[in-house]
């Protein structure tokens, strides 16, 4: 038997341009500002809404991450539905993402990277996009997160850490599907 082929992910500070095809980076700028809401001219800059999608119901919810190692077993992805990961406090996070490809039922391994998102920043993910959970990278962190109830019921409804292809989450072992392992040092 062959050997899996090891792929270092690059890790790359997250900015708004490269992160483009991969979602919208959330900074501390507003982007697409302007919208005009009459109430505290000059002391709030609007922005108009984010193309936030999904099936079904909305989800806000929390979780706590902390640093684990940079092997990289799974991928998903979600067909109908965006969604928004934002760290908060003072910690970084690392989120593993790789382009879309609706036409392809594994990810362009290729087209992977590491971003590095500063304390308080996030990105909000094109329906599509390839993920990991995000990591932490030296301490724990909290991230809120925007989802659907139908990803999360299925997500939590799942019984083993296995493959999976229902509830819009086609989550894979990136090893099974492609030969390769994945591996961020952070």
């Amino acid at each position: 038997m062959q050997s899996p082929r090891l792929i270092e992910v690059p890790v790359v500070h997250a900015t708004r341009e490269n992160t483009a095809e991969y979602g919208i980076f959330i900074g501390t700028d507003v982007p697409a500002a302007g919208l005009a809401i009459p109430f505290y001219k000059g002391a709030v800059e609007e922005g108009f809404n984010l193309p936030f999608v999904y099936h079904e119901h909305a989800v806000i919810r929390t979780a706590r991450i902390h640093p684990r190692p940079g092997k990289i077993t799974w991928l998903e992805r979600h067909l109908r539905m965006s969604q928004l990961f934002v760290g908060l406090g003072d910690a970084p996070l690392a989120m593993v993402l790789g382009k879309p490809n609706p036409d392809r039922d594994v990810p362009d391994l290729d087209q992977v990277k590491a971003f590095i998102l500063p304390p308080g920043h996030g990105i909000m993910i094109h329906v599509g996009t390839w993920h990991d959970f995000p990591m932490a990278i030296d301490r724990p962190v909290t991230v809120l997160t925007a989802n659907s109830a139908e990803v999360v019921e299925a997500l939590a409804t799942q019984a083993l850490a296995e493959e999976m292809d229902r509830g819009d989450v086609r989550k894979i072992d990136i090893l099974r599907h492609t030969g390769c392992v994945l591996e961020v040092s952070l």
